[in-house]
């Protein structure tokens, strides 16, 4: 005798297993997502554009005078990494110089992480290093020690126009100092840079 009624049954699912591994992997997948909008949440909250707050900022880095011409535009501070930088109080001037101001905890993280946090950061700014021609470095006075700084000139594609950037590193209690500055060859040199570093205490 026939049973249609058997005939019509679903064979058993041995499915059961892979379900909870997906299951589990797309609850995996959310806490990802959850973490990276928390993190992005915390930086939305730490990043301010107040120029008054970027100067105070800067001032929790380090001491220095601000060159005349430049204004607070943003601000960061997360897990010990804190940032102040600085841009042209008229951005559409020709040649503008850009300065930033890093502090990090010494030993907590190695400086070529921390350079890639900032290198990020600038290029979200459209200040990116790619394609820059590394030139010899050059030794500098701050608080009376010397300081070697790594130079690198870049070339604007549609202008013909070169920029200058100096990046160094200064030793402070507890933490390292980072400054970096860009702007035109024909006002950031040696000398402009010198002068700026006597300013820091």
């Amino acid at each position: 005798m026939n049973h249609p009624e058997l005939s019509q049954r679903q064979p058993p699912q041995g499915g059961g297993a892979v379900k909870w591994v997906l299951l589990g992997c797309g609850g995996l997948v959310l806490i990802v997502i959850a973490f990276v909008a928390a993190s992005g949440f915390l930086v939305y909250r730490s990043f301010d554009t107040n120029p008054a707050k970027v100067d105070a900022a800067a001032r929790e880095i380090l001491t220095f005078e601000k060159p005349a011409g430049l204004k607070g535009v943003g601000s960061m501070s997360m897990m010990g990494f804190k940032t102040a930088t600085f841009g042209p109080e008229d951005p559409k001037q020709d040649g503008a110089t850009m300065l930033m101001v890093a502090s990090f905890p010494a030993g907590k993280q190695n400086q070529t992480q921390y350079q890639q946090q900032i290198d990020a950061n600038m290029k979200q700014q459209g200040h990116s290093q790619e394609g820059a021609e590394r030139l010899p470095n050059e030794t500098f006075k701050v608080r009376g020690n010397d300081v070697t700084a790594q130079v690198s000139a870049m070339t604007d594609k549609n202008t013909q126009a070169r920029s200058r950037h100096y990046m160094l590193m200064i030793d402070s209690p507890g933490k390292v100092v980072m400054i970096m500055v860009f702007g035109s060859e024909k006002s950031i040199d040696h000398a402009w840079m010198q002068k700026f570093l006597d300013t820091v205490k």
